[in-house]
Order: C-alpha cells, then sequence, then structure tokens
C-alpha cells in the first residue's frame, strides 16, 4: 500500500529503502547508479541532460540568446567536492569559472563546502594616455578704453562666446598699470602666511621589474592602473620674501639649471610636461608648498585701496577686485557674506597645483596676476559638469561605514588629457602677468604654476548668476549643507532694487545703466521677472499647503541673524518663511520639517513669514507688468517693513534722558507725519489706478508698457 501501480526496481545490498513515486509519476523509477532523474519541463523534451563522471557532476550551459544577458551571483555551492581534497579549491574555482552567467565571488572552503564571501570593490582603472592630445585653447580678449571701463557689462558680452567653454583670458589695454602693493616692504617682509604642503604620492614596490620610468605612450595597460591621489599638510610661516627665495631655489634644482639666466629658465611647455609626468605616472613623487585662500583683509591687497590722486582710477574701477564683488549690478550687494565678497590670495611654486575643484556657490570667479611666472589653467564648463563629476567618482572605490566615518586630505589628481580621452572637453588657458582669467558659474577647473607667482581673487554675481544658485541651494538642501548665501535674500533683495528703478525710469525716462539693465531684465518675457515670478508660485503653493494649522505671525528684523536663518533639520534658507515653536526660541524648520522640530502639537507653533502671498504677488505683478501703481504699492510695503523697525530702535536709542510725556508726544507727532506720507502714496496709488483703467476702456496702448 502506497506503491499502487509504481514500478520500483532495486539492486540487493545497494538500496536501504524503496521511495514510493508522487502521484502522477507512477512510471518513473529509481535508478541504481542516478540518484535523482528529473523529467524536463514541458517544451523542453528535447534538451538532453547529460552527466559526466569524474571532476564534475553536471556542467550547465547557458540558454540560447541569453550567453551575456542571464548573470546572477552565486551565494552558496550546494554541490560537495566530490573528488576534491580540501587543497583542490582552485581547480573547482577553474572550473565555476567556465560559467559566464555566474558573477563569480571569492570563495573559501570549508568543511567541504564552498562558502561565498563579499567581494572586494575595486576602483576604476585608468586609460593610457597619449602624448599626442592637444587640448583647446581659451579665447584671449583685447578690449578698448571704453569697453574696459564698465567691467561686468564687459564681462556679460564675453559670455556667449567664453561660457560654452568655462573660461576665457582679457589682457587690459596699455594704460592699465596697477601699482602691485604686494611688492612693498610692509607687505613683502612684514606680512606673514602658512602654506599648504603638496605630496603627491608614487606606487612603492621592491619588485625590480615593476619600478621602473615608464613611458606614456608605453603599450603596457597596466603602467597606469590607478589614479594618483595628492595630500595636504598644514607648512610652515613664511614671508613673501622668504618663500621666493625657496620656490627659486626649487625650480633652479628640480629643472638642474647651472646659471641663473632668464633666457634658460624653463618654459611653460617645460613645465606642463614634468606636470604630466607627476599626474600620469604613478612612479613620479613630488612634494611642493603652496600658499591658498589668504585673506587680504589681514595679510593686505595688490590693489591700491586709499593713497595719491594718480591712483584714484585704480581705487575705483571695477577691474580692482576689492570693488568686483559690489558693483553696481552685482547680486552680491545684497549680501554681507565676507568669505564670499572679501578677495583672496594665492601665492604659488614650480608645480604647485590647484586641483580640481568648482568655484564655491557656483560664482563667477576673476583672476588677476600680479606678478611672478605664468599659471596654466585647465577647465570643463558647467554644461559638462555632471559628466565629469560622473567620471571623477567611478575612480573612488565605495566603502563601508566604518571607513566613511574617517576623514581624508587626499585630493584626486586626474590629468586634464586623461578627461579628453574619455570625451569631456577641456579647454587650456595660459595667463601671464598682468592679465585676468575669468571662470563663468559651474565650471570645474585645475591649474599649474610654472614658477613663483601671486594671483587675487574675487567673486561676483549678475542675473544670469541666479539659475545656478536656485540649483545649487536645491541640492545643498539634499545634502542637508548649509549654504553661505541666502538665495531668497539676494532675489528679493534685487527685485525691490528692480521696482526703484523701474519707476524711476517710468517717472522720469532717464537711461541709466541701472534703469536700463533692470528694465531689460524685466517684463512679461523678462528673465528676472519670470524667476521672480516662479519663486512666488512655489512659496504659495508650500504655504497653502503647509502651514494651514499654524498660527501666522510677520517676522522681526532681528530674524536676519546668521544663526537662525537655517532649518535646524535640512539647513535651507528661511527668509521668506519659517515655523518656531514656544518651547525653543532660537530653533526654526522649514515648513517642510515642522514635524521634525519638536515633539509640540501644532497650536504651540507659529509659522513665520516675511511678505504676505498678496503682497509677494504684488511684487510679481510690479516686475512683469511694468505697473507704476504695483511699484508704489511694493514700496510703501517693502518701506514700513524694512524702515519700521529702524524707526523702532533708533527712537529707542534717542529717548535716553527724556521723560514719559516727550517720549509719547515724539511718537505723536511721528505717526501723525508717517499718515501724512501714507496718505500721499495712497492718492498716487489712486490717480495711477484711474489712468490704467481710462488706458484700458479706451484701448490705447504704450509701445513700452510701464504702466
Amino acid at each position: 500500500m502506497g506503491i499502487e501501480g509504481g514500478n520500483t526496481s532495486s539492486k540487493s545490498g545497494n538500496v536501504d529503502k524503496f521511495l514510493s513515486p508522487p502521484p502522477g509519476f507512477e512510471g518513473c523509477s529509481k535508478s541504481v547508479n542516478v540518484d535523482k532523474l528529473l523529467s524536463p519541463p514541458p517544451g523542453f523534451e528535447g534538451v538532453n541532460r547529460s552527466s559526466k563522471s569524474g571532476n564534475v557532476d553536471k556542467l550547465l550551459s547557458p540558454p540560447p540568446g541569453f550567453e551575456s544577458q542571464a548573470r546572477f551571483v552565486l551565494r552558496k555551492v550546494q554541490e560537495k567536492t566530490n573528488g576534491f581534497r580540501p587543497g583542490d579549491a582552485d581547480s573547482f574555482q577553474k572550473l565555476l569559472n567556465r560559467r559566464p552567467w555566474i558573477v563569480q565571488e571569492h570563495t573559501t572552503p570549508s568543511s567541504g563546502v564552498l562558502k561565498t564571501t563579499k567581494p572586494e570593490v575595486q576602483p576604476r582603472r585608468l586609460r593610457r594616455v597619449s602624448k599626442k592630445i592637444v587640448l583647446e585653447e581659451a579665447s584671449v580678449f583685447n578690449p578698448t578704453e571704453k569697453e574696459f571701463n564698465d567691467t561686468l557689462s564687459y564681462i556679460a558680452s564675453l559670455r556667449d562666446i567664453s561660457e560654452p567653454h568655462g573660461i576665457c583670458c582679457v589682457v587690459p589695454p596699455p594704460s592699465w598699470d596697477p601699482p602691485c602693493l604686494l611688492g612693498e616692504r610692509q607687505i613683502w617682509e612684514g606680512s606673514r602666511f602658512f602654506t599648504q604642503v603638496q605630496i603627491f604620492d608614487g606606487v612603492h614596490t621592491d619588485d625590480p621589474k615593476i619600478k621602473k620610468e615608464t613611458d606614456a605612450d608605453s603599450d603596457d595597460d597596466d603602467t597606469f592602473h590607478k589614479v594618483k591621489f595628492c595630500k595636504t599638510e598644514l607648512g610652515n610661516e613664511y614671508t613673501l620674501e622668504i618663500f621666493k627665495n625657496f620656490a627659486d631655489s626649487y625650480l633652479e634644482s628640480h629643472f638642474r639649471l647651472k646659471e641663473k639666466v632668464k633666457d634658460a629658465w624653463p618654459t611653460v611647455a617645460d613645465v606642463e610636461k614634468e606636470f604630466r609626468k607627476l599626474l600620469e605616472n604613478p612612479f613620479v613623487e613630488l612634494g611642493v608648498l603652496y600658499g591658498n585662500n589668504i585673506d587680504t583683509k589681514t595679510f593686505g591687497s595688490g590693489f591700491p585701496l586709499s593713497g595719491s590722486s594718480e591712483s584714484c582710477k585704480y581705487k575705483t574701477s571695477g577691474w580692482n577686485l576689492n570693488n568686483t564683488a559690489k558693483l553696481p549690478g552685482s547680486l552680491l550687494t545684497f549680501d554681507d557674506c565676507e568669505s564670499v565678497c572679501v578677495p583672496r590670495l594665492s601665492v604659488g611654486m614650480c608645480l604647485s597645483s590647484q586641483l580640481w575643484k568648482s568655484e564655491k556657490e557656483r560664482l563667477y570667479s576673476l583672476f588677476y596676476l600680479h606678478t611672478g611666472a605664468p599659471r596654466v589653467w585647465y577647465s570643463v564648463a558647467g554644461c559638462h559638469r555632471y559628466k565629469f563629476k560622473a567620471f571623477m567618482e567611478s575612480f573612488v572605490p565605495k566603502v563601508s561605514g566604518e571607513q566613511s566615518k574617517k576623514s581624508y586630505d587626499s585630493v584626486m589628481a586626474m590629468s586634464p588629457y586623461a578627461l579628453h580621452m574619455e570625451g569631456i572637453p577641456v579647454t587650456r588657458c595660459v595667463q601671464n602677468r598682468g592679465q585676468y582669467v575669468i571662470l563663468f558659474p559651474g565650471t570645474y577647473y585645475s591649474a599649474v604654476d610654472c614658477g613663483f607667482n601671486c594671483l587675487e581673487i574675487a567673486n561676483f554675481a549678475t542675473l544670469d548668476w541666479l539659475p545656478h544658485k536656485e540649483i545649487d541651494a536645491l541640492q545643498n538642501q539634499e545634502k542637508k549643507i548649509k549654504s553661505l548665501l541666502s538665495y531668497d535674500k539676494l532675489l528679493f533683495g534685487a527685485a525691490s532694487e528692480a521696482v526703484k528703478c523701474l519707476k524711476e525710469y517710468s517717472l522720469t525716462k532717464k537711461e541709466t545703466a541701472d534703469n536700463m539693465r533692470w528694465f531689460n531684465a524685466c517684463g512679461k518675457e523678462g528673465m528676472f521677472s519670470n524667476t521672480v515670478k516662479s519663486r512666488v508660485k512655489k512659496e504659495k503653493s508650500r504655504v497653502q499647503y503647509l502651514s494651514g494649522p499654524l498660527k501666522p505671525q510677520r517676522m522681526e528684523e532681528s530674524f536676519d541673524d546668521v544663526s537662525k536663518r537655517a532649518c535646524c533639520v535640512c539647513f535651507v534658507d528661511l527668509h521668506l518663511s519659517a515655523v518656531q515653536c514656544s518651547c525653543s526660541a532660537d530653533r526654526y524648520s522649514c515648513l517642510s520639517h515642522m514635524r521634525n522640530l519638536c515633539a509640540c502639537p501644532y497650536d504651540k507653533k507659529s509659522f513665520l513669514y516675511r511678505y504676505t502671498i498678496d503682497e509677494l504677488n504684488i511684487l510679481a505683478e510690479a516686475l512683469e507688468q511694468r505697473k507704476l501703481s504695483c511699484m508704489f504699492k511694493w514700496g510703501n510695503i517693502d518701506g514700513n517693513y524694512c524702515a519700521s523697525p529702524a524707526i523702532r530702535s533708533s527712537q529707542a536709542g534717542g529717548d535716553k534722558g527724556k521723560t514719559t510725556d516727550e517720549v509719547m508726544q515724539d511718537a505723536e507727532t511721528g505717526g501723525k507725519e508717517q499718515m501724512k506720507a501714507r496718505g500721499k502714496v495712497r492718492s498716487i496709488i489712486e490717480i495711477m489706478n484711474v489712468k490704467e483703467e481710462n488706458d484700458n476702456e479706451s484701448g490705447t496702448v504704450d509701445p513700452k508698457p510701464l504702466f
């Protein structure tokens, strides 16, 4: 019973027990020499299953058409190593390697069963770089005296030509020869700065077959299998005089110069050749000094800030980097971040380099070479930055959680010629003494110095920078990084300035540079007005759906303190709106993270706003439609919000020593004057509204829709 209709055969002495077949398999029998025989699935009856005696019980081949597609990770080997001894793991691994559809992992034999472990993640290998590669040269411009006078307007005229390359060089007119204050005794011998030690490590090996100087055009692909990294350490303190003597002696010893003759010193091509060898040959080691990000506020600037009348044009010029950040038309005038607005100095020596980086906040950068040897720049334009980042990240292996907690001071030293071979456009630019280099937003750049030199760097931001900053702010929010600049503060500060200039142009028709700049940027098709309108729309949606259960409250002027303007969760800027709880006066969050602010109920939390949505709509309409009535309304709104706290603070400071009656009388007088001013503004707005209604009824259209 239990084996009805079953036909089972056995061999005496070999089989201890019989197995009953499952229902539907009564015709199957268990043979003596085969442990198990499986019938093929429907549709595969013609496929033969063969067995091979010896070291392998079975060898499977991939289905037709799936040789390269069907890949899976071999997690555990269930087969016993019949015929294999514990030391024959290598032989068994070779057999497993014959199965191309299996992703093999490192295996170790244990108790006759091969167990698998996670594979070691290996960094990507770098392709062999050819010496025959030639990089594209950056554009070099020679402006006239008239073009050179307006700094930002001239830079804007170069944007269409140079921004696709990320970099360009400007040679000033012959009359531009500002005095270099770095050579004065007070700075040259007195001012001190700390250096950075750049260490380019090579491959260390005792194998004489590997330890050899190879040529970059060698056919040995394994020669350049790893990317080099540069370690940075804090160096000693130097003055410019001592650093120059050290840099000159190093240059002389490195190139083995026998005589200090000017013509015998290495050329730019000689230094570039050494730099390529340093980056592309894994066996070349080097250590140099580099002075980077030296604050001119404490060290001193190379441009004059005060002096005789002869240097007056250099003190007030926009090409004086002390003035560049705060020029009319630069959005940095609406923020006082010193780390961005104050120029920095860079002091280099032969083969000191600025490794690949992108300017903070994706700002414009302006570099001026005061004195010394040339600097060679390599740039990847902002339109290729994501391809560049993906390529660079592919050479950094993913590490475990414990390793990621460690802090590394190494920076990848990637050859620009290797980037070019990977299809990433790289532009080369040589900067000589007295020339400017402009880096456009989002550009990644690298540089190498050909000898001792001193550069000064300044940042600025024009209207076309706003889209770059918006993307940067969103990425910082995702990564939970606090931005140096407030996007909303710059945007709405510029919007208020635009309304003032548009109102002045509407009333006086003065075509000043500021008035025409904002007039061209606003309107229905204006880039700036569309940017403000888009930001207002996003804020409206956020407030409408997230601020419902909170008690609204207008912000105070003290909220502009830097320590209070960031969300405690994602560190996003809180210039327009924020959430605060009564349980903590110094802790804020954005609307999206108000649940993470604290565990208190919503009735204890307040929604802080700078402007209402209706007020922001008035601003957007003033910029888009250029309506004079909206301009007056926004001027009244912005003026009351910005001025009222200041008036209160000034009154608080000036009321010392006065009696209570005198203070109340002054407040009453000031209140009457303020009411009169508001009445005048209302009357002007009413007149403008009547005029706009009459124009709409009559159907007259002004060729320039200012109203």
